[in-house]
């Protein structure tokens, strides 16, 4: 953790730099908006839920804790602050994709994104797309997808937000941002420092978390100028993590992890007669060092620079029918100590279209097909519809076929890998339904997924263990939200929230539950405002879990409630101070068997709106 003051550091420059950026004063310009299109415009029939600002403040220690509260994804959690890995509708990790600013950005290595090393706090919206979205996003979008994304608007703005917490375990974070906007042009600037020493009691045991520590320092800069037809722009993210791996109940940690990833994107948006075209560039870069011995010198070393080219337009046909269409070339280059110096290029092209057929009834079917160096791909599809029968109902429905590529510890692992892999398949339908009755609102979802040529590490000649393409899975639930909102009068309001979710995920050989997939999931919501006083209590139940291909060992059912405050200065600056209290009751819980997570908590907060 040497690198600890010296990002502590760099965050306190930052912070004044951008608190001193507030002098200049900027014109009152019309609006312009830039989002990911293919999200907004092409998924009509899919449950898309963007996350409130508020849910992100309540739970800012990472991408996880926002999700893991305000959705229907489980995750598999190695102990607090540690590796965290997804389960989106019974789906693995590397089947969820993160889609930044449009861009997928699963590692190359392991084929997923750990959502603790993604802070909250760098974007402006957040929102999961549930079911398979491979025509889109390509390679990992089966159970679904996670969306960050750094929107930007021409309006007047001159806004600098800082925020400190401090809580249990010398826990200590502090973010800053500052957009503004003068003539033709708009920037942002943001940065995020959390650092941990996470050496939280195992409740009951008489034992710690020892060797847990963390840390995480990201930045991002997000820049656009108007031009005469279009806009260009420059979205840039990185981010560093350094952890100790804890140990478990019966082990202490030794080894440690740190990476560091870079994202960059410019895009130039023009409008050509009946045509709107964005031609994108995009440069990924990804680093590990992993230390079997913390303290040590030795590490494993991976990283991967991947340059993402395209063109995609969007037209009407008619006013009723909305096209577009893409082509994209993808080049990775990759050298590990474990996996050798390695290379993949694919070009694909994809076409998307939506009809609105009614003022009621829109419906859409989208095509992809990949073509790689390295392995034959799939051809893709999707179609979905949605039906507006009246006010209070509406009825959507989906299916698609999508994908996940094998990844480079899949196929070039020294000792093991496997270069004959080929692509995961899936196939997938969903039908879900929109109820809203006033402030009350209920959305139903049955889906079911099932995937074939799943890559299975298993045993080989003497130790060796090879990944195949030998497993078939079948995943099939139920999902249900509802949010009821009572105002009492202009001063008090009370909103209530509901989750929960069914899953069933079977390995189709062992005809058993797929391990570290809950059967049942359930969250729930009251929050109370008072004029500036707002004050929340939250709970979630997590079924036990299968660890064990067998079904013979599981992780118990767990219940934990935390309750938090926050009440909001009417100054300017605009002040607002908080805190937050977590697993309440302290009760003993894990995500991963034997990995215990952390014994009641609590963190403090001060934010400055200037």
């Amino acid at each position: 953790m040497n690198r600890r003051g010296l990002h502590i550091l760099l965050f306190t420059f930052l912070c004044q730099a951008v608190a001193f950026g507030q002098l200049d004063s900027i014109q009152e310009l019309p609006k312009v908006v830039l989002a990911d299109r293919q999200l907004t415009l092409f998924s009509k029939g899919f449950k898309l839920e963007r996350l409130a600002d508020s849910v992100v403040k309540r739970n800012p220690v990472s991408l996880t804790d926002v999700l893991r509260h305000n959705s229907s994804i489980y995750f598999k959690e190695n102990g607090s602050g540690m590796v965290s890995s997804p389960s989106f509708r019974g789906t693995n990790a590397a089947q969820t994709a993160v889609i930044w600013n449009g861009i997928n950005i699963n590692s190359i290595f392991t084929g997923q994104t750990d959502f603790n090393t993604i802070s909250p706090f760098n974007y402006d919206e957040i929102s999961i797309r549930s079911g398979g979205g491979g025509v889109q996003f390509g390679s990992g979008a089966v159970g679904g997808s996670v969306h960050v994304n750094n929107n930007f608007s021409f309006d007047e703005a001159d806004r600098t937000e800082i925020g400190m917490r401090y809580g249990s375990f010398s826990t200590l974070g502090g973010n800053a941002s500052t957009t503004k906007t003068w003539g033709d042009h708009y920037l942002n600037v943001g940065v995020d420092f959390i650092s941990s020493d996470n050496d939280y009691d195992y409740v009951g045991k008489n034992k710690k978390n020892l060797h847990g520590e963390y840390l995480r320092f990201t930045a991002n800069l997000n820049q656009a100028r108007r031009l005469n037809r279009g806009v260009v722009s420059l979205n840039s993210e990185y981010s560093y993590n350094d952890r100790n791996f804890s140990g478990s109940l019966n082990t202490i940690g030794r080894d440690g992890y740190k990476d560091v990833n870079t994202r960059n994107l410019l895009q130039l948006r023009q409008k050509y007669g009946r045509f709107n075209t964005t031609a994108r560039v995009a440069h990924l870069f990804e680093q590990f060092r992993y230390y079997p011995d913390s303290e040590g010198i030795v590490f494993s070393e991976g990283r991967a620079n991947t340059l993402i080219g395209g063109i995609e337009s969007e037209t009407m046909l008619g006013k009723a029918i909305k096209i577009l269409a893409k082509v994209e070339y993808t080049l990775i280059d990759a050298q590990g100590d474990n996996t050798g110096n390695n290379e993949r290029r694919t070009f694909s092209a994809v076409m998307l279209m939506n009809h609105k057929l009614s003022k009621n009834f829109n419906y859409g079917i989208n095509l992809r097909k990949d073509f790689s160096n390295d392995f034959e791909n799939p051809f893709l599809f999707s179609a979905d519809a949605k039906w507006t029968l009246s006010q209070s109902y509406a009825l959507r429905l989906n299916g698609s076929k999508n994908y996940r590529v094998p990844t480079f510890n899949d196929l070039y692992w020294y000792a093991g890998g496997n270069y004959k892999l080929k692509p995961e398949t899936s196939y997938q339908v969903e039908l879900g339904q929109e109820f809203h009755f006033g402030n009350f609102i209920v959305d139903l979802a049955a889906f079911y997924i099932s995937s074939e040529d799943l890559i299975k590490w298993v045993p080989g000649n003497g130790s060796l263990w090879r990944p195949s393409n030998i497993s078939k899975a079948q995943n099939f639930g139920v999902e249900a939200k509802t949010n009821y909102g009572i105002r009492f009068n202009k001063h008090q309001k009370l909103d209530i929230q509901l989750l929960y979710s069914y899953t069933n995920a079977e390995d189709k050989e062992k005809q058993k539950q797929l391990i570290y997939v809950p059967f049942h999931n359930a969250n729930f919501l009251l929050n109370y405002g008072f004029k500036n006083l707002s004050a929340y209590f939250q709970g979630m139940f997590t079924g036990k879990a299968f660890s064990t291909t067998d079904n013979s060992d599981f992780v118990e059912a767990s219940t934990i409630f935390n309750l938090g405050v926050d009440y909001s200065f009417s100054t300017i600056p605009n002040i607002s101070i908080g805190g937050r209290i977590k697993n309440i009751f302290n009760t003993y819980y894990e995500n991963v068997a034997y990995r215990p997570m952390p014994s009641r908590n609590f963190q403090i907060f001060l934010n400055f709106n200037i």
